[in-house]
């Protein structure tokens, strides 16, 4: 019976301790994909693993800095460390599925630089 109490505890604790570590994943892993992303973005933070960004859109990125995918992006991985791992993907995917995929919050403090630039 002392076995079973063990067992029962040892998954949320080990849950909790990897939603943890996850958490430790402050800075993001960037990827130029030679591939399309699907769907109609160019770009996409996905929490901790890094942001993902199609390998065409890296000279616009370095030519235009206050206004690149990675900008908005890294404004994503900056919610993501403000809010946390499980917080900031229910947040984003229960905008996303009520609003749409700009129509919110988090999207239009991600397009913040770019609109302050005036594009």
């Amino acid at each position: 019976m002392h076995s079973l109490k063990k067992k029962r505890f040892a998954i949320p604790i080990g849950l909790i301790l990897v939603v943890s570590l996850l958490n430790l994943v402050k800075h993001p892993f960037v990827v130029y994909l030679p591939f399309g992303i699907p769907g109609p973005q160019a770009a996409s933070t996905i929490p901790p693993f890094g942001i993902f960004i199609e390998s065409d859109q890296k000279k616009t990125d370095e030519s235009n800095w206050a206004c690149s995918y990675l900008t908005h992006e890294m404004v994503h991985w900056e919610q993501y460390k403000r809010m946390g791992l499980v917080s900031f993907h229910y947040n984003y995917l229960s905008l996303y599925f009520k609003s749409g995929r700009k129509n919110h919050w988090m999207e239009e403090e991600a397009s913040e630089p770019c609109r302050k630039k005036g594009r």
